[in-house]
């Protein structure tokens, strides 16, 4: 338990740190001890925590509980198993490119590292990563280990896919093939991502984004018959995107991923937390996460439940942004059949008993 006793050390010490501590010094820090930090979360060997505390059977898939980890945390597969062992009821691993990509980087403390912050007085976290990814092939090797270390019961593994971003246009999507083709293999799931706001990428006009989807649908079913699920980090135009979604077959939505509307979201922060978002978000950019997207994530979720009910589309919603507590588990089956947390998760490991964290969120009904 030594990297979760030092992460609540950690999680008390933020608050001060970030007050006595330059917005730059504060930042560099974290993004500097982060791929430390995952690293030994993938090396932490706990007691297996059964997980079953909300059965449930969503697009053919049998997960223990509704409550999984977004992409972004686990890029490579490393942390399956550290997952696992907490009662996960699934994960989602990448965001997964067909080859090596760095992602953003800048200096700090004379090495080269991907931008990332908490907010500590918002339970919230900026992040301009830019997808960094070890390619694929590492990643199936790191499935395949976790499966035949604990033969996993009902907890299903998703694909987070998107194109590489040092590629455009054809040579772009057919990356995303390519991965679709050996991900089909092996996950339970695929998320196509569509959201991520760190990377030179435009989220395609619905039209054009449905002829893509039911290619990609078209390629994974030469593979099997897995749920295919696309990731946002706006809907602009509820009815078309959703009509969009069902016409191409798809068989459900994620959202919503980080936000870059920081104006939007600033009452949203503790007072305390302005200078590192002014710092950070002049110099980097990136996604908002956490609590202070939650009540936009939510509402646009219902918005999106309200319409699929009223046309009889056929779509799951797998709920993301800013879910912390177990009344926002409560509240949020009522419009959507899954959930993921990512920058809440973090904060729960380090103020919570990890093995509880699953049971207490999820085992509310």
């Amino acid at each position: 338990m030594g990297i979760l006793n030092l992460a609540k050390m950690d999680h008390k010490l933020r608050p001060t740190l970030a007050k006595i501590l330059p917005a730059s010094t504060f930042i560099k820090l974290y993004s500097a001890t982060r791929p430390w930090f995952i690293k030994r979360l993938a090396e932490e060997e706990l007691d297996t925590v059964d997980g079953h505390f909300y059965p449930i059977e969503v697009m053919g898939l049998k997960f223990r509980n509704d409550l999984g980890n977004a992409a972004g945390l686990d890029k490579d597969g490393s942390l399956l198993g550290f997952q696992y062992q907490l009662g996960a009821g699934f994960a989602v691993v990448g965001t997964v490119l067909n080859r090596p990509h760095t992602g953003n980087l800048f200096s700090a403390f004379g090495r080269k590292h991907n931008p990332w912050v908490p907010l500590p007085g918002s339970d919230s976290a900026l992040n301009s990563l830019g997808l960094p990814s070890k390619g694929i092939d590492p990643v199936l090797d790191n499935i395949k280990y976790f499966q035949d270390q604990y033969h996993p019961k009902d907890f299903p593994i998703g694909f987070s896919i998107m194109g590489h971003p040092l590629d455009e246009g054809e040579a772009k999507f057919q990356g995303v093939l390519d991965c679709v083709k050996k991900a089909a293999k092996v996950a339970d799931f695929i998320e196509i991502n569509e959201s991520c706001p760190n990377v030179k990428h435009k989220q395609k006009d619905m039209g054009e984004l449905n002829n893509r989807l039911k290619l990609i649908l078209e390629v994974a079913r030469e593979q099997s018959n897995l749920p295919i699920l696309v990731k946002l980090g706006q809907i602009h135009d509820m009815a078309g995107t959703l009509d969009a979604l069902a016409d191409a077959k798809v068989n459900g939505l994620v959202a919503l991923n980080t936000q870059t509307n920081y104006e939007q979201f600033k009452e949203n922060l503790t007072s305390s937390d302005y200078a590192l978002l002014e710092k950070y978000t002049s110099e980097f950019n990136g996604g908002l996460s956490g609590a202070a997207i939650r009540s936009f994530a939510r509402d646009k979720m219902k918005e999106a439940r309200a319409y699929i009910n009223k046309h009889a589309l056929d779509l799951s919603l797998v709920h993301v942004g800013g879910i912390a507590s177990p009344e926002d588990i409560v509240e949020s089956r009522s419009f959507a059949e899954l959930r993921e947390w990512y920058s809440c998760f973090l904060s729960a490991l380090a103020s919570q008993d990890p093995r509880q964290i699953y049971q207490v969120m999820t085992e509310k009904k």
